[in-house]
């Protein structure tokens, strides 16, 4: 909104702008609108967390529980590689370039400016040059309030940031959990083909000897040619988590290196205990970040509405240089009059016939500002609840998970007891097939319950904000 101009002239008192300037301050106090109470009620400690894990990974680098140095690679990669977190971080840094400038509009501004214009009768033209200064105090609050809406901007661009980076860290670590939990569950069900073949073998020659019918032989045959076809859901699970993994780390194509098995076949779960608490979430966790920002975002608003019910104040100044032509091109000497004009006195714009629906907006803003709150400490309770969901989902499949080696274990045992009794002549091949067909279920049960519990593990983690804080010097390496 233009300011109201008094008439340009000299100041009649030379404290006239130190007065001015005093008695706005003693009023900006009463307009500016105070810092929101961001205060949460959480609790000290997780009700459902087991006790931490003596050499538990630190929450911000959470997937080192997994104590696998390839996958420790990928998370870094990822972090500085992916697109989506490229996006973030460059809106994070026009926010805050636009937020080191926020207070311009409150600064001393000089402009340059000229104007030319001819006569109504065409007799003669106009020509102005000169300098504009104005200076808005920014008072009231309004200074302030700019201050708040800017800094809101960057807290919210730094919330999506850092939502960007807990989600490419967790979705990295669960595609290649997913990955390892495949190619385990290949080598199972490769075990079980190739059980179920020799089961083809032992049912032919029993048939050849009348000890079984045909029926069995091709009931056997059926259960081979589904045991070789259940191979094609892991292959599929590996390409897809390899093709996952690429799409997170910025490539065309995945890394062939991703799909070879590894030395160690083995798939252990991870039993390591969260070593956060409840009060970190509100430092770490995105949305309640964004919610934060949201509130700050809601209170520079509020500051703005308020300081608009109060006349904006500064003190501008000009200096103008006019000439007056005559266009009479006939006449010789034409006289060319140049005139020097300076100006200097207060800016003011009050608000008048529009101040009740000023005052309407300010109230306004104040319900936004309350409902932000709310918003953020819903957030909160939303965190804590999913966290604590996933902590009982944890524990749950822990305990399943330690329920199926207890019977691995016996069915380990029960194997050995039946090698024994064939070494000794006292049973045969064929009667332990079934023994060891129900081994390899109880393998593969194991598995989909070990990755069930590593996905709770980082569900857990994603939940309450688990991924390195950005640092600026992360810009400079990724740019180069």
């Amino acid at each position: 909104m233009p300011f109201f101009r008094f008439p340009q002239s000299p100041l009649s008192h030379p404290g006239l702008r130190r007065t001015l300037v005093l008695a706005a301050a003693a009023l900006a106090g009463c307009a500016s609108a105070p810092a929101p109470d961001l205060h949460a009620d959480v609790p000290a400690q997780w009700h459902n967390a087991a006790p931490a894990a003596a050499g538990a990974a630190a929450p911000a680098e959470w997937w080192k529980a997994f104590a696998d140095p390839q996958l420790d690679d990928l998370v870094r990669q990822a972090l500085a590689g992916n697109l989506t977190i490229a996006e973030a971080h460059a809106r994070l840094q026009a926010s805050r370039k636009l937020h080191g400038v926020a207070d311009a509009a409150y600064l001393p501004n000089l402009n340059f400016r000229t104007r030319d214009a001819v006569a109504a009768d065409a007799s003669s033209s106009y020509f102005q040059a000169g300098f504009d200064a104005t200076w808005e105090l920014g008072l009231f609050g309004r200074g302030e309030a700019t201050e708040r809406l800017a800094r809101a901007n960057v807290e919210a661009a730094a919330a999506t940031l850092q939502g960007a980076r807990v989600s490419v860290a967790a979705e990295v670590v669960r595609a290649w959990r997913e990955l390892r939990s495949a190619q385990a569950r290949q080598r199972l069900l490769k075990g079980a083909v190739a059980l179920q073949e020799r089961q083809v073998e032992l049912i032919s020659l029993r048939e050849r000897t009348r000890l079984a019918s045909r029926v069995e032989v091709e009931r056997t045959q059926a259960a081979l040619e589904q045991a070789r076809a259940s191979l094609a859901d892991p292959g599929l699970a590996i390409r897809q988590s390899a093709l996952k993994l690429a799409v997170l780390l910025g490539r065309h194509e995945p890394d062939p290196a991703w799909t070879r098995e590894p030395d160690d076949a083995t798939n252990p779960a991870v039993l390591a205990a969260i070593t956060s608490t409840p009060a970190d979430m509100l430092r770490t966790r995105p949305d309640i970040q964004m919610a934060q920002a949201r509130v700050l975002d809601a209170a520079g608003a509020l500051g703005i509405a308020r300081a608009d019910l109060y006349p904006r104040l500064g003190i501008g100044g000009s200096l103008t240089v006019a000439s007056n032509f005559a266009n009479n091109f006939n006449r010789r000497n034409t006289p060319t009059h140049t005139q020097t004009i300076f100006s200097l006195g207060p800016l003011i714009d009050i608000p008048l016939f529009d101040w009740g629906q000023r005052q309407a907006a300010a109230h306004a803003r104040g319900d936004e500002l309350d409902a932000a709150l709310l918003a953020y400490r819903q957030a909160v309770l939303e965190g804590l609840s999913e966290a604590e969901s996933a902590l009982v989902e944890l524990d749950q499949y822990r305990q399943r998970r330690e329920a199926e080696e207890r019977a691995l274990q016996a069915l380990g045992r029960a194997a050995d007891h039946a090698g024994r009794l064939t070494a000794s002549k006292l049973s045969s091949e064929f009667d332990n097939a079934d023994l060891a067909a129900r081994r390899i279920q109880a393998q593969l049960a194991l598995s989909a319950t070990t990755l069930a519990q590593d996905l709770a593990f980082i569900s857990l983690h994603k939940a309450v904000g688990g991924a390195p804080a950005w640092r600026g010097e992360e810009q400079s390496s990724s740019r180069n």
